[in-house]
Parts: structure tokens; C-alpha cells; sequence
């Protein structure tokens, strides 16, 4: 049995959508369809998009059918490329890993080294760029896998120069250290390099009116340099009020301000961790698993996960704390600070003066909003990735969004008795639901000549009984 064929297709107006051969239909289409060429396609079946990463934004996805007309046709008004680029601000703005694919154009900035490594007993290899998008922001920081990551090697070596300038087609966002980047998928992606498709051409004349002092060519990346909290918290992240995160329904990241009131000292301020990953070990018989290790250890690593109770002038949350964050501002580690309670003779589920000297500050968070079950009565947990209550910065932040900075400091807020209770779901309840897109799945074998735009597909009503589409194969 072959493998399915997997397209994106493009029509005269620009606009794209995924086509699917299954496995079984393949041998029919396999010889008809070339990437390039041009067809005009009558009689196949629409469904809704649900797949993980959807190379183009259209709702629908079109499925081939046995009985399918795929007609070749020479047509010059369907563009070969249909590159949509994606501004760097809107990527980096993004609070979560979309799972749509981007485009992106830049000029090449710098370069890292190309790092080679074993997963699963499997080599493989990546290499991290930088791209200009000469707009004066953050440079966009793209990763290449693989084959990717050579191709762009093999170019830079065999075509020396001082200006590259790349395109990274149907690219993936993906969080690095915090700050939403770009790196290519295994099937999908393109990789292109001073090619001056005419999509591109406003892009390679901003590069040719740079002044030349400024061409300093391609500077080295250094792949590990963590991004300053100034640049996180100012500059890379979206910034939320307390309020806000809490009415979002979909796992994201966020940055706020908030004071932490309570210590909540019920659910305890430690856990077994494994030395090794950090993933809280289970006890089975004296022994500790770790299931991410999958190895039984004979000890394990105290570490800190301290619930905290954090108010702004909107609402309260809370927060979960964890080992590195908390050390930091603790000055002390959690196996030091767990054996000075034993030392002490401090109770077993007691919780340790130091861990107190948190409350009544106010910082600056970075946060992970995980959703759980919608239904529960709390139906997300929120993890802190980051956090400072440096002065300076955390002036600049409210500087910057303009926070009520009384109730931030108001100890005796009567926000501190607001739940992080359920959504309202009563509300959306007495809403009238949405109807669903028509699917249609009807099978017909004549051509009715009723000649369908890409985003027109799936509009029509379930008595449709054929489609037709002129579309230029852009991806295969």
C-alpha cells in the first residue's frame, strides 16, 4: 500500500487549500499530478481541516475520489508560489504554538553552528538562524532540521557573499527559551535562498537600497545566549492582566503583574524529584520510578513547587512556583532549606518560615496557562516560568501598560477573596449554537461546470452535487 499524497493547491486569486489522495486512489493519481502544473479538478469530496499542522488557514480540506477528473490545462493567470509572509512582530506576538503554517521572508543576520545528537538511537541535526525582516524590530529566530539544515550550508559555501537573503515557506512556530520562533516540518516545508520569485521582489529591493557600511555580512549566533528579562518581559511577550488569563480558554503564555498575598500552604512546598530530569518521582516499594526516565532511582532531589496567591488590580489567581524561579528569589535550595526543617525539628507538613518571605511583593511574571477539564471547578493551572521584582524593570513595565499600581499594592485587596472559580458556562448555554459548514461528500460523476474559487469551498449547502476548481499544484 503507498503512501498518501498530501498537497497544497493554489487558484488564480491567491488563496490555498490542502488536498488529500488516499493511500487506495493513489495508483490512479500518482502519474496525473506534477508540482507546477496547472489543472482543473471536478467531482471530489470536502471535509473540515482537524490535521495537527495545517499548511494553509482554509477551514476545509479537499479529499480525491475514485471517480475524481484531474484535467491538466496551460493557464499563466494561477501563480506558481503562493507565499503569504507573515510580519516577524505578528510571530513573535503569538501567545501560544499555532498550529498553522507560516511564511517568512529575511534577510540572513547571523548564524549558529551546526549541532549533531542521538534521539532514540537515531542521528540527527539542526542548525539556528537569525532573519532580518529590515522592519527595525526583534530579529526571528529559525531553527532547520535535517536535510534543511545542510541545504542551507551547501548554499552559503558554494555561493559566498555578503547578502542572503531566505525564505522559509510553510514553517512551524515553536517556542525557544520562551520567545516564539520558526523552524521547518519534515514534509511540508520549503527552503529558499536568493531566489527572486516575484512575491519577493519588494523585499530584495529594500535590500539593495541598504547603504553598503552597513553590510557587515552574516554574524556569528551564539545558540545558548538566553534572552534577557528585559527583552522577555518588554519586548517578546504578550502582556495579559490577571483577569484576562483567566477568561482564556486555550494553553498559552502570558506576561503580568501581580502581588503575591498568600503562600498556599495546604498543598505543601516540595516534592521527590528526580536528579536527573527534575519529574516528580513515584515511591514503589523503597524504591523511586521516574516515568520520564523510566528507571527506578534508591534516592531523590527535593525540589520546590510553592502555590502562590497573586492579585492585581483586575483579579486574583493562583500560581504555581517551581524549583528554579523559586530558588532564585529563596537564595536557598530546597534540599538545603528541606534538611535545616529536619535539623530543626520542624514538622513533616509544616511550611518553613523562608518560604514566607515571598508574600507582599510584587514582581513581574511570565506565566504558562495550562488548560485541564473545562467543566471543573478550576479548569486551568498556572505555572511561572519567570519572574523579577527588579525596580527598574518592573517601573518600565508599568510604565509601559499602565496597570491600576494602587490596587497592586493594596494588601488588604478584597480581591483576595475572589475564587479562580469555573467559566460561565450558563452563558454560553443560552446562546443559539452555530451551525456547522456544510460537508459534502456526495459522490457524482457528471461536470456540471459550476466553477468554484478556493475559499468558496465548503460554503455550499449538502445538495450541491459537484465541484470544479482550476488550481495550480504549489506543494506535493
Amino acid at each position: 500500500m503507498k503512501a498518501p499524497i498530501e498537497m497544497v493547491v493554489l487558484d488564480e486569486e491567491g488563496d490555498t487549500i490542502q488536498c488529500t489522495v488516499k493511500d487506495i486512489f493513489v495508483p490512479i493519481f500518482e502519474g496525473l499530478l506534477a508540482e507546477g502544473n496547472v489543472y482543473v479538478v471536478t467531482n471530489f469530496g470536502v471535509a473540515l481541516n482537524t490535521i495537527k499542522f495545517k499548511p494553509t488557514r482554509h477551514e476545509f480540506r479537499i479529499h480525491f475520489k475514485r471517480d475524481t477528473i484531474v484535467r491538466p490545462v496551460q493557464d499563466s493567470s494561477v501563480p506558481l508560489n503562493g507565499f503569504n509572509f507573515v510580519p516577524f512582530k505578528t510571530i513573535q506576538s503569538e501567545s501560544k504554538e499555532d498550529g498553522y503554517l507560516v511564511d517568512v521572508i529575511g534577510q540572513l543576520a547571523s548564524k549558529g553552528n551546526l549541532v549533531e545528537f542521538t534521539r532514540d538511537g537515531k542521528p540527527s541535526s539542526y542548525i539556528t538562524i537569525e532573519l532580518d525582516d529590515l522592519e527595525g524590530g526583534q530579529k526571528l529566530r529559525v531553527t532547520l532540521w535535517q536535510s534543511f539544515a545542510f541545504e542551507l550550508l551547501k548554499y552559503l559555501e558554494e555561493h559566498p557573499s555578503l547578502t542572503y537573503v531566505v525564505i522559509l515557506q510553510m514553517g512551524k512556530m515553536k517556542f525557544y527559551s520562551g520567545v516564539m520562533g520558526v523552524s521547518n516540518t519534515n514534509y511540508n516545508s520549503k527552503l529558499f535562498i536568493n531566489v527572486e520569485f516575484p512575491a519577493a521582489r519588494d523585499f530584495f529591493a529594500r535590500v539593495n537600497k541598504l547603504d553598503p557600511v552597513d553590510g557587515q555580512g552574516i554574524m556569528p549566533l551564539v545558540c545558548g545566549q538566553p534572552v534577557s528579562d528585559e527583552e522577555d518581559f518588554l519586548r517578546l511577550s504578550v502582556y495579559k492582566t490577571i483577569a484576562d488569563i483567566k477568561e482564556h480558554n486555550q494553553d498559552a503564555v502570558f506576561v503580568t503583574a501581580g502581588t503575591i498575598k498568600e503562600v498556599e500552604t495546604e498543598f505543601g512546598w516540595w516534592y521527590k524529584g528526580c536528579k536527573k530530569c527534575r519529574r516528580g518521582l513515584r515511591e514503589l516499594d523503597k524504591k523511586y520510578f521516574c516515568p520520564n526516565c523510566i528507571r527506578d532511582y534508591g534516592f531523590y532531589e527535593p525540589r520546590y513547587i510553592i502555590h502562590i496567591r497573586v492579585i492585581d488590580h483586575t483579579d486574583a489567581a493562583s500560581f504555581v512556583l517551581f524549583d528554579g524561579e523559586a530558588a532564585k528569589f529563596l537564595g536557598v535550595s530546597a534540599k538545603d532549606l528541606r534538611q535545616s526543617c529536619v535539623t530543626k525539628g520542624v514538622e513533616k507538613n509544616s511550611c518553613p518560615e523562608e518560604i514566607h518571605k515571598l508574600r507582599d511583593i510584587k514582581f513581574i511574571f511570565k506565566v504558562q496557562l495550562k488548560m485541564r477539564n473545562l467543566n471543573s471547578y478550576e479548569p486551568y493551572v498556572i505555572h511561572v516560568l519567570r519572574m523579577t521584582n527588579e525596580n527598574s524593570l518592573v517601573s518600565a513595565f508599568l510604565d509601559k501598560y499602565n496597570p491600576d499600581t494602587g490596587l497592586l499594592s493594596h494588601e488588604n485587596s478584597e480581591l483576595l477573596s475572589l475564587s479562580t472559580g469555573p467559566y460561565n458556562t450558563s452563558k454560553a448555554c443560552e446562546s443559539e449554537p452555530t451551525p456547522s459548514p456544510a460537508v459534502d461528500e456526495k459522490h457524482n460523476s457528471k461536470i456540471l461546470g459550476a466553477k468554484k474559487h478556493i475559499e468558496e469551498i465548503g460554503e455550499e449547502s449538502v445538495s450541491s452535487k459537484s465541484k470544479k476548481g482550476k488550481w495550480v499544484v504549489v506543494e506535493d
